[in-house]
């Protein structure tokens, strides 16, 4: 099990992660910290064993320690997967070797090191700490606002499908909206109580591996795409708001039932034809942590690329309804 101070040691890491060194998340350091335990490892296995008493090399799941001499301080310098490390590279881990060959521990078994040096400095600590409970509270103004939303939207399309007089295309149309945005918000929390169950499961079990797993991966990205889609899919919808609008003003003989099937393909379907060329791009070039952070932004504008003309197409539309309604005024 991990002491308090590694399991703090990664709370800090997002905190540092938000503002001072922006795209290192928690799962970077996660990352890093298992190539330093990987090169620790083969640090281990080579190294000479020294003659007599001596204190073994280990990886106490925070610095690499060599062999100790015993009645003395080891020192080791500050691991470089920290996400400060730039500030601390100077600084090194003290732990003390007794006489009988042993580390210094305390009664719980957790090493008892001086790693103060490593530490990040207690201004700025408190500055991304502020921040963090800044922004934690903007998480509960938003997820309060998610959930007020989906439980309207939910009442409002219940009340669509009830009652008949109520079916014809333009509320047809309304409903699939209504389900867009239905759907936003569900994969944006469940994104959420994803990320809040990997953090859980870290606290609880003390083993970073858990958010390195396939299986917390695979959730997480499935999570994301899911988002994704239904981002797509919520700008899709009103493309076809927009484009329901012009052809009751624009097209003298209009079927809607006809038109009714094209919108379903543009509202549902269209943001597959995207998405998923977004997912290929993702897994073969750039597979890296939960795909929330675009390093290459040429394969992000695979997805923003149809979104915006989605947009631009929405606001022709509409300028355009503005047009005919001031001709008919003027007439």
């Amino acid at each position: 099990m991990w002491g308090a101070h590694v399991i703090h040691l990664l709370t800090v890491s997002v905190l540092w992660s938000s503002e001072i060194a922006a795209g290192k998340m928690l799962k970077d350091t996660l990352e890093e910290w298992k190539r330093y335990h990987l090169e620790c490892h083969k640090k281990m296995m080579y190294d000479p064993y020294p003659p007599g008493v001596f204190c073994n090399r280990t990886f106490d799941m925070y610095a690499c320690w060599s062999d100790g001499l015993p009645n003395t301080t080891a020192k080791v310098p500050c691991p470089w997967y920290l996400p400060w490390h730039d500030q601390v590279r100077n600084g090194f881990v003290f732990w003390y070797c007794g006489s009988d060959g042993q580390w210094l521990i305390n009664s719980s078994g957790y090493p008892l090191r001086d790693f103060s040096q490593c530490e990040l400095d207690d201004s700025l600590r408190k500055a991304q700490e502020e921040q963090m409970r800044l922004l934690a509270y903007f998480r509960v103004m938003y997820t309060v606002g998610y959930s007020l939303s989906l439980g309207a939207l939910t009442l409002a399309l219940a009340i669509l499908l009830s009652f008949r007089k109520l079916r014809c295309t333009r509320n047809n149309i309304h409903s699939n909206l209504f389900a867009s945005f239905m759907l936003r918000a569900i994969s944006i929390l469940t994104r959420d109580v994803l990320l809040l169950r990997q953090t859980r499961e870290l606290r609880d079990h003390g083993d970073p591996t858990i958010m390195l797993s396939n299986q917390a991966l695979t959730g997480c990205r499935l999570a994301q795409v899911l988002m994704q889609y239904c981002v797509g899919v919520n700008y899709y919808w009103l493309l076809v708001e927009g484009l329901y609008l012009h052809n009751l003003l624009v097209v003298m003989v209009f079927s809607e039932k006809s038109y009714f099937r094209c919108y379903l393909f543009i509202g549902w379907g269209t943001p597959v034809l995207f998405v998923v060329p977004w997912v290929v791009v993702r897994h073969l070039y750039e597979d890296t942590q939960c795909w929330e952070i675009n390093e290459n932004m040429s394969y992000w504008w695979i997805i923003r690329c149809p979104i915006l003309v989605a947009i631009l197409v929405n606001s022709c539309f509409f300028l355009f309804a503005v047009y005919i309604e001031q001709l008919y005024c003027s007439n």
